[in-house]
This record gives structure tokens, C-alpha cells and sequence, in this order.
């Protein structure tokens, strides 16, 4: 690849978490992927950070005989324009490769949120809790690019690898034009501020009276995980009025109990549609007991959360 583009940088990787870390100070323009990595949870991030840098990429397969990672990936299986090459291709073919996907019509991106400056503040009266797991990094990148910069307090969970929970906070902060903060305990939540619990040893949750504050607590597993949705979702019960929350794609079910407590209580509830969900596991077991009051586009999400949040 050097020799055919002079002055060309290559960075090699051999993890995942070093790959990200390159890849986000880098920002380069094409990756070779071996097809183990893609295999990985965590390849998760690194599919969303080369979708809010463009960045294109081809996976890279033992032999002709292997199996493709897209073929059981949902995650992999979204969309079109995934090629595989594999390790016995000549120099060539990779460089062709590189030449088709390069060339190829770029996306119009999201602008990146860069010097965020203050709006003028409106008139939201509640404060957003959102749940996430398999597929949630895209999903959370798409609703997060339609919050305004003075948007509701917002908490999220997301399942995520214990390495990657800065990362996605990053990530995040990167395209959202609200400011994006790691969750951390006692912390009052502003308007125009999301915290993110992704990767942490702790439970996320709220303290019930004005000003509410975050409470991260130690624990065991709740619902199979920690941090969990239902843990945060059940730490708003007691204002559940002032509530509006929100379960997008994912695997099992953490959330949905503590969604139907919330609208037994008084809170406004959406579950992410089959359609468009990467894995209806989490947002389908919210609909199905009850849980959730309507289900809602990915590309509606942001509208129906705001919306939700003026009443």
C-alpha cells in the first residue's frame, strides 16, 4: 500500500481498543478489518466511530472457505457494501479495493459538534432516560444528532465492553450537539447536558427530590447487567411524572420492568419498532407487556422524546 501511494501513513493494530484509539486520533480514510475483530461486542464502536468519520473499511477473511462475520452479525448484516477479501489475495486486489471504496460517493454526514455554543433555552419540563444494548452506539448516534444544544437532561445506559465506556462517551460528545459527560455520583443534572453509563462497575440512578442528582452505586447484576436500565429506570419512580423514557435495540430484556413500573407511575414511554431496530429483544419485550405506549422510528426517536417533554 506504501509503495503504491507515496506518502501514505499506515497504522497497524492488533486489539481492538488499540485500533480505536488510532482510529479516532488518526481519523483515517480506509481500514482492513480482520474478520475475527468484527466478530467481537465490541467491534460495535468501532463500526459507529467509522460511521462519524466516514471512515470505510473492508473485512479481511482467513481463506475463500470461511464464513463471513456479517452472515450471523446483525450488527454486520445492516445495510449493503460490506466485502471481504482474504489473506491469500495478491497485493493488488487489496489496493483495489482500497481504490473502489475510496472513490466511492461519501455519505452526507452529520456535521461534528464543534464549538458548541449556547442556545436559547426551551421550554422542557421532564428529563430523558433512554436504555441501550446490541446495536444501541448507532441508534444512540441517531437520536443524540437530533437533541437541540439545550436539551432535557438526559441519561443513558448503554451495554458496552468495561474499555469502552470513555470511548463511546467521546463519541458521543463528537456529534451531539448538547455536552455529552461520563456518568459520575452527585452530579446535578443540567439541562443541556446527556450522561452516559457505559462500561462502569456501578448501577445508574437518580435521587428522588429537586435538584436531582445522579447516584452511582456498587452491586450486583440487575436484569444480567451493570450498569442496567432497569436500575435507572426504577430510581425514577418517584417523580415518574416528570419522566420520558425510552428503550431502543438490544438483547433480553433489562429495562422493560423497570419501563412498566415508569408508565404505571406516570411516565411518558416509547420503545424503539421492530423495523428498524438492529435486535428487537430489549425494545420488544417493553411492547409486549405493556411497558412502552408507542412504538417509534429510529429516525422519530428525538422528535417523540422532545415532543414528550414540553407536555
Amino acid at each position: 500500500m506504501e509503495a503504491a501511494y507515496p506518502g501514505m501513513q499506515v497504522l497497524l493494530a492488533n486489539n481492538l481498543m488499540m485500533a480505536y484509539n488510532q482510529a479516532e486520533a488518526g481519523q483515517p480514510s480506509f481500514a482492513f478489518v480482520e474478520d475475527g475483530f468484527t466478530k467481537l461486542p465490541e467491534f460495535e464502536m468501532m463500526l459507529a466511530l467509522f460511521s462519524a468519520l466516514d471512515v470505510r473499511w473492508v473485512s479481511v477473511m482467513d481463506s475463500t472457505n470461511s464464513t463471513p462475520a456479517r452472515r450471523s452479525s446483525p450488527l454486520l448484516n445492516v445495510g449493503a457494501g460490506i466485502f471481504e477479501l482474504t489473506k491469500s489475495d495478491t497485493p493488488r486486489q487489496f489496493i483495489q479495493y482500497f481504490d473502489m471504496m475510496i472513490k466511492a460517493p461519501r455519505r452526507n454526514a452529520p456535521p461534528a459538534a464543534t464549538g458548541k455554543t449556547v442556545a436559547s433555552r426551551e421550554n422542557f419540563k421532564k428529563i430523558i432516560l433512554i436504555g441501550s444494548s446490541t446495536g444501541g452506539v448507532e441508534a444512540l448516534r441517531n437520536v443524540l444528532v437530533g437533541f437541540p444544544i439545550q436539551c432535557p437532561p438526559t441519561l443513558i445506559v448503554q451495554h458496552t465492553g468495561k474499555s469502552f465506556g470513555s470511548g463511546l462517551v467521546s463519541l458521543l460528545d463528537r456529534i451531539c450537539p448538547a455536552k455529552v459527560v461520563a456518568a459520575d455520583d452527585n452530579i446535578t443534572l443540567q439541562t443541556g447536558h446527556v450522561y452516559i453509563a457505559a462500561g462502569q462497575p456501578r448501577h445508574m440512578g437518580v435521587t428522588p427530590r429537586k435538584p436531582y442528582r445522579l447516584r452511582m452505586k456498587e452491586g450486583p447484576n440487575i436484569s444480567g447487567h451493570t450498569p442496567s436500565v432497569d436500575a435507572l429506570f426504577s430510581s425514577a419512580i418517584p417523580f415518574a411524572q416528570d419522566v420520558v423514557a425510552a428503550i431502543l435495540t438490544g438483547m433480553g430484556q433489562d429495562g422493560a420492568k423497570g419501563m412498566l413500573e415508569l408508565r404505571k407511575s406516570g411516565a411518558t414511554t416509547f420503545a424503539q419498532d421492530e423495523k428498524t431496530a438492529v435486535v428487537y429483544g430489549m425494545p420488544r419485550v417493553a411492547w409486549e407487556t405493556g411497558a412502552a405506549q408507542k412504538q417509534v422510528p429510529l429516525a422519530q426517536m428525538a422528535g417523540a422524546l422532545l415532543q414528550a417533554c414540553k407536555t
